[in-house]
């Protein structure tokens, strides 16, 4: 019966595998929120904008008070869209490096598995190897 005695190893390298996999998925997480942050934000600042377009294009009085305000709000959005695009670049950093440790934690599984099937093989040949001996002996005794 063929046993490798370095499946702990394997088990232990899977299971690394698999939180590098989950810490990669919570780094896409991250970045989707953060994308979704800011397309709420480009359609706050458009209706915004489209809202101060009518109102100037109605020929009404222009309304100083409402555009200082406007723009007050239009900067206010400004500066927190610019702080998410630069928590999205961190953010692709760490996707980067957390996908640099995925397929290094996959490159030391698969070193191990193609150990394990090295082995086998070998087990394999060896058990053959041995059935033909045996045959052998029997042809052998059965000729005599």
């Amino acid at each position: 019966m063929f046993t490798f005695r370095l499946e702990p190893l394997i088990t232990l390298r899977d299971n690394a595998l698999k939180e590098r996999q989950a810490d990669l998925a919570k780094a896409y997480e991250a970045r989707q929120i953060l994308e979704t942050d800011i397309k709420k934000l480009d359609q706050q600042l458009s209706e915004g904008r489209e809202s101060a377009r009518t109102l100037m294009q109605e020929g009404q009085k222009i309304n100083v008070d409402y555009l200082l305000g406007f723009r007050r709000q239009e900067m206010f959005l400004l500066a927190n869209q610019d702080e998410l695009k630069e928590k999205m670049a961190i953010i692709d950093e760490e996707i980067e490096v957390r996908r640099a440790a995925v397929a290094e934690a996959n490159k030391e599984l698969k070193i191990v598995e193609k150990l394990k099937e090295q082995r086998f093989e070998k087990y394999l040949e060896e058990q053959n190897k041995s059935e033909m001996k045996a045959m052998d002996e029997i042809a052998g005794n059965s000729r005599r």
